[in-house]
């Protein structure tokens, strides 16, 4: 049996949006040609990958084994092919990439391994920094690359390539027996909430939902730091919407519980960007690369959510 990158790279696919047809808006091609595809993988694996509903699919055990398989070949398959083309051993240097901090763990733990097993002579320092404070690093020269939110219309000066497009959810309390079903943007909007400051991206992004909406948010608790807004979700006292990455092991947990957001959603595109002024040495351009990889390593097998930009 031969699993080709593309096959995989589709599973994978059907595996983040949890439905075929969504799947195939994503990799732009027919929903019959991928549901043949993921028929033919099933059947050349002699298992059942997803239970099929009206709601979309659902991974079965051997399913789930596959994707944690498969995620990880393909991350070793691009870092073959990059290691191939850029000589790992013979690049060395120091480089600073921040992130903005509700990412910034979930990638940190997948880069650091990678650096010091396949660049050792990388000194790779990740910083996290809220969205308000993460581009002024970049742009004051503390920082190489930056993972960050809005880079083309917040940074027209420097350089981006878009990396992956994450949506909001509406977080609350986890309460026995609820359910996490949709919920309009309107009435999200009705709880008492915890959000950030005005100059955080997030909450001016949900500011202007709110005013396309004609809705108006109630912000009980204002905070600078996503901690908090946490803690205040967990103990009740208020819920707050946000993009979901941060808050996983909090929900798999069941301290808190995450819904989809709807009519409108909310959603924001994070862009790994860089500074043109002058040519980016081996190290970053190494950096820079490898990101990239380990960002769509991670939502391939569901570490980080949202939908791959290319």
């Amino acid at each position: 049996m031969l699993m080709r990158q593309r096959q995989l790279s589709q599973f994978l696919a059907v595996c983040r949006n949890r439905s075929v047809s969504r799947a195939a808006a994503e990799l732009n091609i027919a929903q019959s040609a991928l549901s043949r595809q993921i028929t033919r993988l099933e059947h050349d694996m002699g298992a059942e990958l997803f239970i099929r509903h009206s709601q979309g699919v659902t991974l079965t055990r051997a399913g789930q084994a596959l994707r944690e398989e498969a995620a990880d070949l393909l991350r070793r398959m691009n870092d073959l092919k990059l290691r191939v083309k850029q000589q790992s051993s013979d690049v060395s240097g120091d480089v600073t990439l921040v992130v903005i901090t509700s990412i910034a763990s979930a990638l940190a733990v997948e880069l650091y391994p990678r650096f010091e097993r396949d660049y050792p002579n990388i000194r790779l320092r990740v910083i996290d920094h809220p969205s308000d404070t993460a581009a002024a690093r970049l742009l004051q020269h503390e920082a190489d690359l930056a993972v960050i939110p809005n880079t083309a219309a917040d940074m027209p000066h420097a350089q981006s390539r878009p990396l992956f497009e994450e949506t909001f959810v509406f977080l609350s309390r986890a309460a026995p027996g609820a359910k996490a079903t949709e919920i309009t943007f309107s009435e999200a909007a009705s709880y008492p909430l915890a959000l950030p400051f005005y100059g955080y991206d997030l909450r001016r992004r949900l500011e202007e939902a709110a005013r396309n909406s004609g809705t108006a948010l109630k912000v009980k608790y204002e905070t600078g730091s996503i901690n908090v807004i946490g803690e205040l979700v967990e103990e009740g006292l208020a819920c707050s919407i946000v993009p979901p990455t941060f808050w996983l092991p909090r929900i798999a947990s069941g301290k808190v519980m995450a819904r989809p957001l709807v009519a409108p959603k909310v959603s924001r595109v994070h862009s790994l960007g860089w500074l043109p002024s002058a040519p980016l040495s081996p190290a970053v351009e190494t950096v820079r690369e490898v990101t990239a990889l380990s960002v769509r390593s991670l939502i391939e097998c569901g570490k980080l959510l949202g939908i791959l930009v290319d």
